[in-house]
């Protein structure tokens, strides 16, 4: 059981350049993830563009307590302007599909969980 305690990221990034954030997580369970191919991910989304950034994540140290992870993901450099929804999700590297449900509220019906809204800016 994964829970995201909390989330910190800018408001606004811009195309070609590092979306740095920090994440609190707290594993609930009695052992960590075994599947080296789950990362955490992050998505932005607006009505015309989804797209998924992989971390470096690696959820098999994630031990029952608490697992502090800040990092970065590359915007890229083609992504139009404009505002986007940023979602988290614990993903297959290969499909990038959600893969573990967390143990938070506001799971969307395809498995991604909405932090917020950031603006790429121009």
């Amino acid at each position: 059981r994964l829970i995201l305690r909390n989330f910190k990221y800018p408001a606004q990034v811009r195309p070609n350049s590092l979306l740095t954030f920090e994440s609190w997580w707290e594993n609930k369970g009695v052992a960590p993830c075994y599947n080296p191919n789950y990362k955490m991910s992050l998505r932005l989304k607006n009505h015309s563009e989804k797209i998924i950034l992989l971390t470096d994540s690696d959820i098999t140290k994630w031990l029952p307590g608490d697992a502090v992870f800040n990092d970065a993901v590359y915007i890229p450099y083609d992504i139009a302007p404009g505002k986007y929804e940023l979602q988290v999700s614990i993903a297959d590297q290969q499909h990038r599909i959600p893969r573990i449900k967390l143990a938070i509220e506001g799971r969307n019906p395809d498995g991604w969980y909405t932090l917020g809204d950031i603006e790429v800016a121009k």
